[in-house]
């Protein structure tokens, strides 16, 4: 009887541990690191000066100028996907406009989430246009949804 006793406890350890190990690995490989809480900005310039920044805003369409600090930034479109964003810049980069791609921090969920949808309508669009109006639309939805709160 002590040794039937043994040989289950010995099983149900040898059983348990393969099994921990078992999903552990799935746990471990599967399970993918994302950058949940930022989004990227597809920036024109910065300006310290407001009127020489609307002077270059009332050049860019669509844009947005926001103010951090003191100082003045263009925007020209955002994603949550720097890819997505790269299909942008690279319609500017045709027409010798330089831009550059910023990270930042996003605690917004309600922008987030719109940005995901707008991720979407972006990754599907095909014309210049297409991009720009969904860049248009992105913007002041930030603008609305951000920035006035």
């Amino acid at each position: 009887m002590k040794k039937s006793f043994l040989i289950s406890i010995g099983l149900t350890i040898l059983l348990g541990a393969f099994f921990g190990k078992m999903l552990y690995g799935k746990y471990e490989t599967e399970t993918v690191m994302v950058d949940e809480d930022v989004f990227y900005l597809l920036q024109y310039g910065v300006y310290t000066n407001l009127e020489e920044a609307q002077k270059e805003q009332k050049k860019m369409n669509p844009s947005l100028l926001v103010q951090e600090e003191e100082k003045y930034y263009l925007y020209l479109g955002m994603s949550l996907q720097e890819k997505l964003l790269q299909k942008v810049k690279n319609d500017y980069d045709k027409e010798n406009i330089v831009t550059y791609i910023k990270k930042t921090p996003l605690w917004n969920d309600t922008f987030k989430n719109h940005l995901s949808q707008w991720d979407v309508l972006l990754k599907n669009a095909n014309t210049k246009e297409e991009v720009h109006s969904i860049c248009e639309v992105v913007l002041a939805d930030y603008e609305e949804t951000v920035l006035t709160k």
